[in-house]
């Protein structure tokens, strides 16, 4: 959880859905095993005297984005990679979707809130990593501002381990928050069967 102030406003940020796994995506374009399970922030809004207030909601457009670091959260490691005493870039550590809007949608509990979903992040390299989410709002379209947009707080995932592809123990069925969130119009992918081996080298068939 992470709280950033701005003009008496405090934008609370809370990772609601950690990512647990990811398979390396390698140098390819075409393999598309996204971190999972899909990471979900929830943002709220609160006034000086504590209380949510919703119409900034509406009033801005809330955007976040997200940067890969290390286990540590201290070495950021979305930046491409350099090769060879040229430091010549070949190749983005992250890809896939890096940046989300809000969503307007009700939890488990069917609390509604607002939240922001990565169903599309790949790594390339296995190893243990962090994801940061950065909050940005944006003025609305009718304001003309010359104003750079600046980042109103950041919230680190815990730590996450991406395997190379034949240490990848396989993919877990879809979380409950996940599915309740596709329900209600959100675009992340589902799976109702799922097949996780254990540490002990067995596996465990999710139920259909």
């Amino acid at each position: 959880m992470s709280a950033n102030s701005d003009s008496g406003l405090t934008h609370l940020l809370t990772v609601v859905q950690q990512p647990m796994r990811a398979r390396a995506t390698g140098t390819g374009e075409r393999e598309r095993r996204a971190v999972d399970p899909c990471p979900i922030v929830e943002l709220r809004v609160l006034g000086p005297d504590g209380t949510e207030i919703e119409r900034l909601h509406w009033e801005y457009k809330y955007v976040m984005i997200t940067a890969l670091f290390d286990e540590t959260g201290t070495v950021e490691c979305t930046a491409p990679r350099v090769a060879g005493p040229s430091a010549v870039p070949y190749e983005d550590q992250m890809i896939g979707g890096q940046a989300s809007s809000e969503y307007n949608v009700r939890d488990l509990e069917g609390r509604l809130g607002y939240f922001f979903c990565f169903p599309d992040i790949r790594v390339r390299h296995p190893g243990r990593y962090r994801l940061r989410f950065s909050l940005l709002r944006l003025p609305p379209a009718e304001l003309e501002t010359s104003q750079p947009t600046s980042i109103l707080g950041h919230v680190f995932t815990d730590p996450f381990r991406v395997y190379s592809f034949k240490d990848f123990p396989g993919v877990d069925e879809s979380t409950l928050l996940t599915k309740e969130f596709a329900n209600q119009g959100v675009a992340i992918p589902i799976r109702n069967k799922g097949r996780l081996k254990h540490e002990d080298g067995g596996s465990d068939d999710g139920p259909n």
